[in-house]
């Protein structure tokens, strides 16, 4: 009788343990605070790039390419060249308004990006993908202004040695919206991809961006190719 209450209890046991535990550990917390830790120790000040960008706008009757290379050095930026010429006076203009009113680009910006998540889910490869249902203030910006309410934004995660870290950010549209009096946006997506570097750190490695929009009627809109060298 002893033997066989044994045979009974283990069972049941073992079923209760295995309820208790997530078969893939999907809670949010502990993979969002692992991430945010990480993050805020990505200082952009120890870190030195050219930003290669590659801007083509689009609307009736008119291509315009832009090939603008920058340089983040740590400390303070400087634009390199503009169509593989010396920045005109215009170009230094529009450059320093740019670069004042954005933050450096890094893994840095994690922290204030993941505390805004508030779902996890897996994709179809198995991965781990936090949700963030609007973004937060200054995370994406453009000439006119912050566009960051209007959009949302999943956060793939890959694992280095054990360790969290986001793989893309991927940034979409919630909805059509009036990025001035004159131009509705009817489309938004960026994609940023990170990369691990010599020292097993995550940094910013490339991002693309597309969006479309109508102005007095007319559609149009813009495609971003950003690429990081890390020196």
């Amino acid at each position: 009788m002893k033997r066989g209450l044994t045979l009974l209890v283990m069972p049941v046991l073992a079923s209760v343990l295995l309820a208790a535990a997530p078969a893939d550990d999907l809670r949010l917390e502990p993979l969002r605070e692992a991430i945010i830790t990480d993050a805020r120790a990505a200082d952009p000040a120890s870190i030195a790039f050219d930003r290669t960008t590659t801007a083509v706008r689009r609307g009736p009757g008119i291509k315009e390419k832009t090939v603008t290379v920058e340089r983040w050095d740590g400390k303070r930026w400087a634009l390199v060249s503009v169509n593989g010429k010396p920045p005109s006076a215009s170009n230094l203009k529009t450059f320093r308004k740019a670069t004042a009113a954005t933050p450096v680009p890094g893994y840095y910006r994690m922290a204030t990006l993941m505390a805004a998540a508030s779902d996890i889910m897996v994709d179809g490869d198995g991965r781990k993908v936090l949700k963030i249902p609007v973004l937060p203030p200054g995370t994406v910006r453009t000439d006119t202004g912050d566009i960051s309410s209007h959009l949302s934004g999943e956060a793939v995660i890959a694992g280095n040695d054990g360790k969290p870290y986001v793989l893309r950010l991927k940034v979409r549209a919630r909805e059509n919206f009036k990025l001035n009096l004159l131009i509705k946006v009817t489309n938004f997506e960026q994609i940023s991809d990170y990369r691990l570097g010599p020292d097993g750190r995550p940094r910013l490695a490339s991002q693309s961006a597309d969006s479309k929009g109508q102005m007095f009627g007319f559609s149009g809109g813009q495609t971003d190719e950003v690429f990081y060298a890390y020196r």
